[in-house]
């Protein structure tokens, strides 16, 4: 007799099998496990037990190959229902490259039923701009965004609730100060562009996100992770510049000028916008290495891009002292100027303006390196001013924005502290003082008068010409012009703008905080307006114009003022002073 053998699936599990064979192996009658689990009972003579380690390697080899043809095939704007998700429909054979850096391919389609030749041709005219390199979206490299999704980064979760709240904050409150985005789009939207610009405007609107306070503590360290991140895989779509505006535009908390990223990030996102180039938006073929079909907003989406990018590369520059990145020869002669928002059309005149005076009135200001023609210098500040004069007119008269108004009052500020630089032999020494003095107090005035949901989310650009307005102040009410000026109604002024910079900050012992408590420290230590701080270097107080006015750091533009005021505290206070400052910020100095 032969000898008696299991079935294949008695075999593959190991089990005593009771199977009744006849010749040639035929099964006779099926085995009672067989029966029982309804399975075919059968015996093959080729069959071989497969480990289930090796079963479940191939499984997973499975798993993640049909994941990428599903990346691929909703990267073409098609995406399947649920319950059509795990059908074996994806037949196509082309390989998943996670690298970002590499030319991701074409999706196949062979084999399934949704795209024949001409639904394929008219695909490529729905494709949204973010895909028109016909590359994987962002979302489909693991190695830019681990674990992350539309509601989850990292070990910070929310739910469906919280992230409409917080876009709708973001929209109602942040949008209006930078209109580069659509209110009209979705999170999921967004998030589609890229993750980055998703998690950006969660972390922004979480600012003021009274329903969950922690929420900017908690997504913080992750969003700056996810920020590097995406920047070291070099990023291959032009809506990163967006995010990296808007980080630009209100900075993560930190609590040291030193170690903030701002200036850098503004860099890097002019040289990513050129690099996909946005300074060419209707010419964007010539920068990608894929066809690139543009459908008319896609054009206005490029060209608002980058008049963002230079209104935010101005407002660092400008903020922080340092020369302008930005460039404006396009919005003088560049095309399709008439599809950009009015909104950036309004921000890139003014910003515009305030380049213009950075390359010309504070380049002249190497005193110890050229000497300056300080008539001529005065002769092209009146001519700086009545332009912006005539720009505020024509503003105001098509449209009336506080925000605009806003703006232009900082442009004035940032116009008028050339008067620091003077000599006091200057002939119109006095005149320039009174100018900036009244720049000063016009902008802090504006800004008090801000209602609440514009006050509280200012820009980091206005809480810096704030500073400077607000050491303008210090300044001249504690020195020889005190006199020609009202000294109670600017105390009251200086007081009102420590407390609202306190009110700005967002997290303890950040910047707006520490720096209110500088402003405050300074006018206690000089006398609160009894001429004690900026005239040590001038001996004895005269009546008339004195060095007392003069600055040290000169080479910071127009926020030269405000970093000369912080050194000057700094030797004030010496070290220890500076090291209980962290401790200072928990008891504010009263005023």
């Amino acid at each position: 007799p032969g000898v008696k053998r299991a079935c294949n699936d008695c075999r593959q599990q190991k089990l005593r099998c009771n199977v009744v064979a006849g010749p040639g192996d035929v099964v006779v009658e099926p085995c009672k496990r067989c029966v029982k689990h309804s399975l075919e009972c059968s015996i093959d003579n080729n069959f071989k037990r497969l480990g289930k380690r090796a079963e479940h390697e191939e499984m997973k080899r499975e798993l993640e190959l049909c994941k990428a043809r599903l990346v691929q095939f909703e990267a073409h704007g098609y995406h399947l229902p649920d319950d059509t998700r795990t059908s074996p429909a994806y037949t196509g054979t082309a390989s998943y490259n996670a690298s970002p850096t590499a030319s991701a391919p074409v999706a196949q389609m062979a084999g399934q039923p949704f795209l024949g030749p001409s639904e394929a041709a008219a695909s490529r005219s729905l494709l949204d701009l973010s895909q028109g390199y016909r590359e994987l979206p962002p979302t489909s490299f693991p190695s830019i965004t681990p674990g992350a999704s539309p509601k989850t980064l990292r070990n910070v979760t929310l739910v469906e609730e919280q992230l409409v709240d917080l876009y709708a904050i973001y929209f109602s409150h942040f949008h209006p100060y930078l209109p580069v985005l659509n209110p009209d789009w979705s999170y999921q939207a967004y998030y589609s562009l890229h993750p980055l610009l998703h998690w950006t405007i969660i972390a922004v609107a979480a600012r003021r996100y009274e329903a969950k306070p922690g929420l900017l503590v908690e997504v913080q360290q992750p969003l700056e992770e996810m920020l590097w991140t995406t920047l070291s895989q070099v990023p291959q779509v032009y809506h990163v510049c967006k995010a990296i505006a808007i980080l630009c535009t209100w900075p993560l908390p930190n609590s040291s000028t030193s170690q903030e990223p701002t200036m850098m990030l503004s860099g890097i996102m002019f040289q990513l916008a050129m690099q996909y180039g946005l300074h060419r938006p209707s010419h964007a073929q010539d920068f990608s290495r894929f066809r690139v079909d543009l459908r008319e907003e896609d054009i206005a989406d490029r060209l608002n891009t980058w008049a963002t990018v230079n209104v935010v590369a101005q407002m660092v520059s400008t903020g922080q002292g340092q020369p302008p990145l930005s460039r404006w020869a396009w919005y003088t002669y560049g095309l399709h100027l008439d599809r950009m928002k009015p909104e950036l059309h309004t921000r890139c005149q003014i910003e515009k303006f305030c380049d213009t005076v950075t390359r010309t009135v504070f380049t002249m200001q190497r005193d110890h390196i050229v000497e300056v023609d300080y008539a001529q210098r005065g002769l092209q500040i009146q001519a700086y001013a009545r332009e912006l004069n005539e720009m505020e007119v024509t503003i105001m008269s098509t449209r009336s924005s506080v925000i605009d108004t806003l703006y232009l009052k900082a442009a004035a500020l940032h116009l008028r502290l050339a008067a620091f630089f003077d000599k006091p032999t200057t002939p119109n020494y006095l005149a320039d003082l009174r100018d900036v003095y009244i720049a000063a107090s016009s902008l802090l005035t504006v800004i008090q008068e801000l209602p609440t949901h514009l006050l509280n989310y200012v820009p980091r650009y206005i809480e810096q010409m704030m500073l400077a307005g607000a050491v303008t102040l210090l300044k001249l009410l504690n020195s020889f012009y005190a006199s020609h000026v009202d000294i109670p109604q600017g105390r009251t002024l200086f007081s009102k703008t420590v407390a609202t910079l306190r009110k700005l900050s967002v997290r303890s012992n950040d910047l707006p905080q520490r720096l209110a408590e500088v402003m405050a420290q300074l006018w206690q230590s000089s006398g609160a307006s009894q001429q004690r701080l900026f005239n040590g270097d001038a001996g004895p107080h005269k009546p008339g114009p004195n060095d007392s006015l003069q600055l040290r750091v000169r080479c910071r533009s127009s926020l030269s003022i405000l970093y000369d005021a912080i050194w000057r505290w700094r030797q004030q206070v010496g070290q220890e002073g500076r090291n209980n400052l962290d401790r200072a910020v928990q008891h504010p100095t009263a005023i």
